[in-house]
């Protein structure tokens, strides 16, 4: 299992170097951000559904496990994710671009040009939210973890 540590919160690759490239993807910009921005960790602990990413264009998944001291990224779907988000790698650093504050709560990324971008492309259905409704916060939050931008 690989690691990325920080004082307060930790991100492991559960397949380490046989990890794929979504979750390599996901876990970097987990790790990075959560050494980049700290405060990020309270609300990583209060994310208690587990949160899957499908990479459209190279077929392959990952899914994210909050824990209170550490977030696990696994290969593939495991378990009954909460919050799936089917989109292509593009969309994905797209998305790892827009600023949130909050939390994640204040979706302040939305109303920037980028985030019309992804918005339109959820109304197109080219980037699909599941449980973007029902686990709205879940999202969210998952969103601001990943965003490299500083709100």
């Amino acid at each position: 299992m690989t690691s990325v540590v920080n004082a307060t919160y930790s991100v492991s690759l559960y397949d380490g170097p046989d990890a794929n490239g979504v979750a390599g993807i996901v876990g970097m910009l987990l790790g990075q951000n959560l050494a980049n921005f700290p405060s990020r960790a309270a609300f990583a602990r209060r994310i208690t559904r587990p949160v899957s990413i499908y990479s459209t264009d190279t077929d392959t998944a990952c899914t994210i496990i909050f824990g209170s001291n550490e977030a696990v990224v696994y290969n593939d779907i495991v378990g009954k994710p909460s919050v799936t988000v089917m989109a292509t790698v593009d969309q994905i650093i797209d998305v790892s671009q827009l600023p949130m504050k909050a939390g994640g709560l204040v979706p302040v990324g939305f109303f920037t040009s980028r985030g019309m971008s992804v918005l339109g492309e959820i109304l197109k259905r080219k980037l699909v939210v599941k449980g973007l409704l029902t686990h709205t916060v879940t999202a969210l939050r998952t969103i601001a973890l990943v965003s490299v931008v500083d709100a």
